[in-house]
C-alpha cells in the first residue's frame, strides 16, 4: 500500500490508520477498491471465529498516542468495516465492545494487513479467471433446403377395367407388400435394438472415463489445497514471529532513547532509576537481598550523593512499587520483553 502522507509520520512505526487503507488502494492497487474491499472482508471472515479479538500487535485502538488494550478489535468488526466500504460507503467508525470507535483511531500493522490484502487479491483474480465466459462462438444451425423430408407415395392412378396393364401393376405392388413377413419385421426391430444397446455401452464407457478424470482432478485439487494450507500456516507463524521481534525492537529503541543523555526528553532521574536497577540486579538476573530504601541510599552514597528522604521514597516507589514480589515498575517492564 503505497503513499505515506504527512499525517502518517505521527503514527507508530510500521502501522497505518484504518481510514487510510481504502484510499491507498485507489492510487496504488490495480484492482477496483470496492472489489478488493469485498474480497478482504470475505478473507477476514474465514480467519477466525466470530467476535474473536485480533492480536493487539496487528490491530488496536490508539488514544493520546498509546494503545488502549481494553478495547479489542474483532475480526468480524473489521470484516464488516471493509464490507461497508465494498458498497462505496466507507464507514467513519468501527464497532467495538465499548461502542463505535473512529476508524482514524484504529492502527493496523502494515505487514499483517498487506498479507491479507495479497490473499484477497489472489481470490479476486482467481474468481475473475473462472468467471470468464466459455467459447461462445454461436450455435450451429442445421438448415435443410428444399421440400419437407416426409415421403409420400405417388397416388395410384384410378384403375379402370379398360386398363389391364395398370391393373396388373397395382396387383403386383399389393403382392410385394404382403410378402414382407412378420420375421422380417422382427429382424429389423432386433437390429435396431442391438444398435441402440451398442450406443448405450459406448456412452456408458465414455461416462466412466469422464468420471474417473474428474475424480483424479478433484484429488489433485484437494492435495494442492492441503499443501497450500500448510504452507500458509507456516508463513503466517513466521510472519507473526517477525512482527513480535520488530515490536520488541521498538521497545528496545524506545528504552535506548530514554537513556540517551543527548535526548532533551530523557529524564535524568529516570536514567538514574534504570541505572540503579541494572546495577543492583545485574540487569535483572538476581533479586536484591535487602530493602530498596537501603539499596538506593547506599547506591547513591557510593557515588558521593546524599539524596533527600522524599527523593529516596520516589526512587523506591519506582523500583519496588506496591507489589514487592514482582520487583516494581522497572522489573515488570523488563519482564515484558
Amino acid at each position: 500500500m503505497a503513499g505515506v502522507g504527512r499525517d502518517e509520520q505521527l503514527e507508530p512505526f510500521g502501522r497505518i490508520r484504518l481510514d487510510r487503507i481504502y484510499g491507498d488502494w485507489a492510487s496504488g492497487h490495480h484492482l477496483n477498491p470496492r472489489l478488493l474491499a469485498s474480497e478482504l472482508a470475505a478473507t477476514l471472515a474465514t480467519c477466525a471465529l466470530p467476535n474473536q479479538p485480533i492480536q493487539t500487535m496487528h490491530a488496536s485502538v490508539f488514544s493520546k498516542g498509546r494503545s488502549d488494550r481494553t478495547i479489542p478489535v474483532t475480526f468480524d468488526a473489521l470484516a464488516a468495516y471493509f464490507d461497508s466500504a465494498s458498497t462505496g460507503q466507507q464507514a467513519l467508525t468501527i464497532a467495538t465492545s465499548s461502542g463505535p470507535v473512529p476508524a482514524a483511531s484504529v492502527l493496523i500493522w502494515r505487514k499483517w494487513i498487506e498479507r491479507l490484502v495479497d490473499e484477497a487479491t489472489e481470490r479476486a483474480e482467481y474468481a475473475a479467471g473462472i468467471a470468464q465466459p466459455a467459447n461462445d462462438s454461436g450455435t450451429l444451425a442445421l438448415v435443410i433446403n428444399g421440400s419437407a423430408a416426409a415421403s409420400h407415395e405417388l397416388p395410384l392412378p384410378r384403375l379402370s377395367g379398360s386398363a389391364p396393364a395398370i391393373l396388373k401393376a397395382h396387383q403386383a405392388q399389393l403382392r410385394r407388400e404382403g410378402e414382407k413377413s412378420a420375421s422380417e419385421q422382427l429382424d429389423e426391430a432386433q437390429a435396431g435394438r442391438e444398435k441402440a444397446e451398442q450406443e448405450l455401452v459406448k456412452l456408458s464407457a465414455q461416462l466412466e472415463i469422464t468420471a474417473a478424470q474428474n475424480q483424479h482432478l478433484m484429488d489433485e485439487l484437494e492435495l494442492q489445497r492441503r499443501e497450500l494450507s500448510e504452507e500458509r500456516r507456516a508463513r503466517l507463524e513466521a510472519e507473526d514471529e517477525n512482527i513480535r521481534m520488530e515490536e520488541q525492537f521498538e521497545q528496545v529503541m524506545g528504552l535506548a532513547e530514554f537513556m540517551n543523555q543527548d535526548n532533551q526528553l530523557s529524564p535524568p532521574d529516570g536514567r538514574l532509576i534504570v541505572e540503579c536497577w541494572c546495577d543492583v540486579t545485574q540487569n535483572g538476573a538476581t533479586a536484591p537481598g535487602i530493602g530498596w530504601s537501603t539499596i538506593v541510599t547506599r547506591w547513591f552514597k557510593a557515588r558521593g550523593v546524599t539524596l533527600p528522604a522524599i527523593k529516596v521514597k520516589l526512587f523506591v516507589i519506582a523500583l519496588a512499587g506496591s507489589d514487592r514480589k514482582k520487583g516494581g515498575a522497572i522489573a515488570r517492564s523488563g519482564n515484558k520483553g
